[in-house]
This record gives C-alpha cells, sequence and structure tokens, in this order.
C-alpha cells in the first residue's frame, strides 16, 4: 500500500450515460468491469483510489471462512440458511 503507483483518474463531473455502471474501483469492481465491457460502454465510480479499500489489504485468497462463524450464522439464519451460505461460497470458489 505504501509503494504502490496508481494513475489519478478523472472525477465525474457531468452527467454521463452508460450501459453499465459499476459501483468500486476494488477487485471485484474492476473485474466486472473488464468482464461487461466488450461492446458496452462502462464507468466505474468509487470514492478511493483504484484498488484502495478492502482490495489493498487482502490477499485475495478464496476461503470459506467468514466474518461470522458458521455457528452463528446458524443461529442467526438457521440451518438451512446457513447450509446454503456455505454451498454458495464453495460454488464461488469452485467456479
Amino acid at each position: 500500500m505504501t509503494t504502490a503507483e496508481v494513475p489519478d483518474q478523472p472525477m465525474l463531473t457531468e452527467n454521463t450515460h452508460t450501459d453499465v455502471c459499476v459501483v468500486g474501483a476494488g477487485i471485484a469492481g474492476m473485474s466486472t468491469a473488464i468482464l461487461t465491457r466488450e461492446g458496452k460502454s462502462v464507468v466505474v465510480l468509487d470514492d478511493d483510489p483504484i484498488g484502495g479499500g478492502q482490495t489493498a489489504r487482502t490477499t485475495a485468497h478464496l476461503s470459506n471462512v467468514l466474518t461470522y462463524r458458521y455457528y452463528k450464522l446458524e443461529q442467526m439464519q438457521g440451518e438451512e440458511g446457513t447450509k446454503l451460505v456455505a454451498q454458495s461460497h464453495t460454488t464461488a470458489i469452485n467456479t
């Protein structure tokens, strides 16, 4: 974070029209912008530099470890809801 050189990007100073608007210039937002740009106009909005926020603080590993532990999720979402959470993360990782 202290040595990366991130190019300045222009601020949005007027109304614009676009096919796709991505909010967030982290790894997820920029990946989404790249994957959806073919044949479409794309605008990425963020109040921080590109790759700032959590992207600058992560190793980008894929994991089923979540903010809430599974026993806590089960208290909040029930057994079936927690299974769905675990399955969706596993599917995302495998994909």
